[in-house]
């Protein structure tokens, strides 16, 4: 058979390593976890991102938008492995579709619709007097019909028999984002949003808040996404429920719901 040549012998070692080299990037390779996120997150859950990078080294990969354009598109077959939603009807339109792994769903996050004004030195608005405030001006808020706390600020303005009156006034945005970036730039004399984006819009101040009862109760759902329970996906799932993300979503103004784990 003979013997192996000097210049064979040297080929063998090169291919020889770059197997082993291949073999072991599979084994490292990390799978990216998809977290589909309402844009009123974005600041907590970027943060959370890089916790669980270092705590748990897993690469989560969140995604913000309008809580029911985020569902559409899970159920329309975008990869997710978790969904965050702002509105507790979008996850049930999930679980609906069989989307939603029975038993990991959970209550994360509550938060408190506010109305914002721009200057301090302005009059503020207050409950009886938020038309005569308004003007001739614009109320910028989230499109009722996909934004959930556009459905949430419809319906603290229907309890107050005020709808009818500013609704040929408003001015709607495609997410509660989207809609204070066109107040930030100057559009509107105000705009109904969440108590956290007060936290992350520091240039805005707070009107007034609307009353508990105006509105159904805004809770935050987490849930699994799929078919089956993947591992680490499960293991983000339980992360985003311990003393760490507690406390950063307590931060941004959110109240944590669950017991921390």
């Amino acid at each position: 058979m003979g013997t192996i040549t000097s210049s064979r012998r040297w080929l063998l070692v090169p291919l020889a390593t770059l197997a082993f080299q291949i073999s072991v990037t599979k084994a490292t390779t990390i799978e990216t976890i998809e977290l589909l996120a309402a844009a009123s997150t974005t600041e907590a859950v970027t943060q959370i991102t890089s916790s669980v990078q270092r705590d748990l080294n897993i690469r989560l990969r969140p995604t913000f938008a309008g809580s029911s354009t985020l569902a559409k598109h899970i159920a329309a077959g975008a990869p997710a492995h978790l969904f965050l939603s702002a509105d507790p009807d979008w996850m049930s339109y999930l679980e609906g579709r069989n989307l939603v792994i029975p038993g990991n769903r959970i209550d994360l996050l509550s938060n408190q619709l506010i109305l914002l004004q721009r200057e301090k030195s302005m009059p503020s608005a207050n409950l009886t007097n938020l038309v005569s405030a308004l003007g001739n001006q614009r109320l910028i808020m989230g499109d009722p019909d996909h934004v959930p706390a556009g459905r949430y600020g419809k319906q603290a303005l229907e309890y107050l028999e005020l709808w009818q009156t500013v609704k040929s006034r408003t001015v709607f945005g495609a997410s509660i984002r989207n809609a204070l970036a066109l107040f930030s730039r100057g559009h509107g004399r105000f705009a109904i949003a969440y108590i956290t984006d007060a936290r992350v819009y520091r240039d805005l101040n707070i009107a007034f808040r609307f009353p508990e009862k105006s509105h159904t109760p805004i809770i935050y759902p987490l849930g699994l996404i799929g078919k089956e329970t993947n591992d680490r996906a499960k293991r983000v799932f339980d992360y985003l429920q311990n003393e760490q993300s507690r406390a950063i979503f307590s931060y941004y103004g959110f109240t944590f719901l669950p017991m921390p784990r």
